[in-house]
């Protein structure tokens, strides 16, 4: 039985790690340093976060969901679940932010300590609930897993495909696609838990924020935004038009783009930034890391020619906005609210 589960947790970690690389590359699945935050970024303020936290809850009707019921996943699995989840077990920090805007805490979570101590999206849930901790999103240990008796478990679409069969021993899983919207990716983990009247109550509320979040923009419609990542070796990497919200007019926040700016995740070098001139620049990154990446540059004449550094607009959003989740939108939302007021 030993051997059996050292070949089953080797294995895991193989897949585990093959489906983990820098997010900076523009690979479209989480890992672990791509959400990695740190507890000195910008947050909104902590009453409005607490505000957030507690606008939405349970409707009697949703306590008496049907069960037992069949959903279908990100991955084409048609998954029974018998009863209503109790015991919720995700296996990257990331589905975190659904489960709790749900007000449906999980009780374990891959990274779940370094997550709940440093994502800007938790912190107002990081006192509310206890959470095993499974280790690294990349490397989680399959013992504790069972250790934490779940109902159900939850990942991203391709994670577990090498182990897929072993953890469905355990528990039924439940695979989000990453590519799925936010919306999407909110209403599936509410079929998980039968809350789905509070699932359409909390996007609504999430939507008129970000709508409200635009008109205060719309004293800066004409002012160019550029969202950057940071490489291994400090090098900017634009995220890229398509692979966030932020620019999108209709769904998103309706940022202008500046002229030059890629549709993809593609290396900018510091004149190639100058060209596109930004009137703003965000570094959606670790803090720390974004802020160093920038010192290497800051004595640079073309990195002080640029209008967001004349200007002070050079801002730093937490990494955890990068997930995408309800709660980095919501986030998202505050920080650009708190923007157009300065």
């Amino acid at each position: 039985m030993n051997k059996l589960l050292g070949l089953l947790v080797s294995l895991f970690i193989l897949t585990a790690l093959f489906a983990g690389c820098s997010g900076a590359s523009g690979n479209n699945q989480p890992t672990d340093n791509d959400l990695s935050s740190n507890a000195s970024s910008p947050s909104p303020s902590e009453s409005a976060l607490a505000s957030d936290a507690g606008a939405a809850k349970e409707s009697p009707a949703e306590a008496s969901a049907t069960w037992p019921r069949t959903i279908t996943d990100g991955a084409g699995h048609d998954i029974v679940l018998e009863e209503q989840p109790k015991r919720i077990a995700v296996l990257h920090p990331l589905y975190l932010d659904y489960f709790f805007a749900l007000d449906t805490p999980p009780i374990a979570s891959g990274s779940a300590a370094s997550a709940l101590a440093e994502y800007a999206t938790l912190k107002p849930y990081a006192d509310t609930a206890d959470v095993i901790d499974l280790g690294s999103g990349r490397e989680l240990n399959l013992e504790k897993i069972i250790e934490a008796n779940p109902d159900v478990i939850v990942t991203f679409k391709g994670h577990i495909d090498a182990l897929y069969d072993e953890l469905s021993k355990i528990a039924p899983v439940v695979q989000i696609n990453y590519a799925d919207t936010w919306e999407e990716a909110t209403l599936l983990s509410a079929q998980i838990v039968g809350k789905e009247e509070l699932a359409e109550q909390y996007i609504k509320e999430t939507k008129a924020a970000i709508e409200q979040s635009k008109q205060q923009l719309g004293a800066l419609k004409d002012k160019t935004f550029a969202l950057l990542r940071v490489g291994d070796d400090g090098t900017f990497i634009a995220q890229g038009t398509n692979n966030t919200m932020y620019y999108n007019e209709t769904t998103g926040f309706g940022l202008l783009v500046p002229k030059g700016y890629p549709a993809d995740n593609d290396v900018l070098s510091v004149e190639a930034l100058s060209d596109m001139n930004p009137d703003y620049i965000i570094f959606q990154h670790d803090i720390e890391v974004a802020k160093a990446a920038v010192k290497q540059n800051e004595k640079l004449a073309v990195w002080q020619s640029l209008a967001a550094v004349k200007n002070n607009h050079v801002l730093y959003f937490d990494n955890s906005l990068n997930t995408g989740s309800v709660l980095a939108v919501r986030l998202a939302a505050n920080n650009f609210m708190e923007l157009a007021v300065q």
